[in-house]
């Protein structure tokens, strides 16, 4: 490769880079402002404090009646203990339903149009990371638009968010998690510990786009513009 060649593979990649860091600080600074917003603490109402109360004096009168040792509450006793435990199937299926996440399927507001245009975007699936590191992103059953990303052990309920880049973005506002789809590899990141956790994760189509770009590097922008001879 000439001296030419090897300036153009260096730019192109110089650019690549710098597009990608400006990208995260926009994103970073917008979820890190999104945060502090649904993070304030709520005025609680004196309708709440007076039930609260209400209902903590209820407890502490019941709590002092005295117990009535009969032969009813031992049978009730033995017929809970000769339920079956629940399938761990069952319970493994249930895994990636709202539930999970302590969500009600039926209370679940529908997202907007474009962010189920950004949820159709996403690629799915066990998606293999650097270091030997594998993220698994799978919908959400009877929450359209929402996902499931598991990292090791920790789970994220995923949600499309609209970034002022255009970039394909899913976030979890309450652990502060978010992922940023590009072409050719995704990123998972979390803004409360100001770090990324999960980096070059690939679907398929990822990697036929990151095996296209390293075969034919995209042209730099430092480039110079061919001259036509008239």
């Amino acid at each position: 490769m000439n001296q030419h060649g090897q300036w153009k593979l260096f730019s192109s990649q110089m650019v690549s880079q710098v597009s990608l860091v400006l990208l995260m600080l926009g994103l970073l600074v917008s979820t890190v402002s999104a945060q502090e917003q649904t993070s304030r603490p709520q005025e609680r109402s004196p309708s709440s404090a007076s039930s609260e109360s209400l209902a903590s004096t209820g407890a502490s009168s019941s709590s002092n009646r005295p117990r009535a040792a009969t032969h009813s509450h031992s049978a009730h006793q033995s017929e809970r203990r000769s339920k079956a435990a629940p399938n761990k199937s069952a319970s493994a299926s249930l895994s990636n339903s709202p539930s999970a996440f302590g969500a009600d399927s039926e209370r679940v507001e529908p997202l907007a149009p474009e962010l189920m245009d950004i949820a159709a975007q996403i690629y799915t699936g066990r998606l293999q990371c650097e270091l030997g590191q594998v993220v698994v992103l799978l919908p959400v059953q009877d929450m359209p638009g929402r996902f499931q990303l598991t990292l090791k052990k920790q789970k994220y309920l995923m949600t499309p968010a609209l970034t002022p880049t255009g970039a394909v973005k899913l976030e979890d506002q309450k652990l502060g998690a978010f992922w940023i789809q590009l072409g050719n590899k995704s990123m998972l990141f979390n803004s409360k510990l100001g770090q990324r956790m999960a980096d070059d994760c690939q679907g398929a189509g990822q990697q036929a786009v990151a095996m296209r770009e390293r075969i034919s590097p995209p042209p730099s922008l430092f480039e110079p513009i061919p001259r036509v001879d008239h």
